[in-house]
């Protein structure tokens, strides 16, 4: 017996096609899969890649304002410290010769506005200077880097007497001022 040529063609042909579809097929559409999931692995690294490089360039760049960027932290600490604060005043006053302090009392402490991060402390500071020399006072505050600002002036005109010795040309002033800093979180 046997076979015909045509038959055993056209047999292997269909053996071929079926092996293709249920062998080749499926494991050709698993590696399309694989390269699809390689070529987006390889997207989110480019990605990354490029927001670490960013970063980076930002981290320089801002490396290059450290100084201005310690003012910012100097002007608006995370908490106030009162002792470097009084400290600051003192040293602020005595470079401006002729302001003489007497007392500084702190306030009660408040939110501004509200729901906000920012808390206002506020100091009485009582002086006694010259209106000149108070002038250079209040400016040397306000120029500073920390955010200090002046509410108000109350001047006191005092007689001089052998128990409180006022100089002449000088004032007794309650300067009220404000201080901000960052709440604790």
């Amino acid at each position: 017996m046997q076979i015909d040529r045509p038959i055993t063609i056209a047999l292997l042909i269909f053996l071929i096609l079926i092996a293709v579809f249920y062998l080749v097929l499926p494991k050709y559409n698993e590696l399309q899969a694989v390269l699809m999931n390689v070529g987006q692995k390889e997207a989110d690294f480019q990605s990354k890649s490029a927001y670490y490089i960013e970063v980076t360039s930002t981290y320089k760049e801002l490396m290059n304002y450290e100084q201005n960027l310690k003012k910012m932290e100097n002007a608006l600490p995370p908490k106030i410290s009162l002792s470097s604060l009084i400290d600051f005043i003192y040293k602020t006053a005595v470079s401006n010769s002729g302001v003489i302090i007497q007392k500084i009392s702190t306030g009660k402490e408040a939110e501004v506005g509200g729901k906000s991060s920012i808390i206002q402390t506020n100091l009485t500071v009582n002086v006694i200077a010259s209106y000149e020399s108070l002038e250079k006072f209040i400016a040397e505050l306000e120029k500073s880097a920390r955010l200090i600002e002046n509410e108000g002036l109350v001047f006191t005109v005092e007689r001089p007497t052998t128990e409180k010795p006022v100089p002449s040309g000088t004032f007794a002033v309650n300067l009220q001022i404000k201080v901000y800093s960052y709440k604790n979180l």
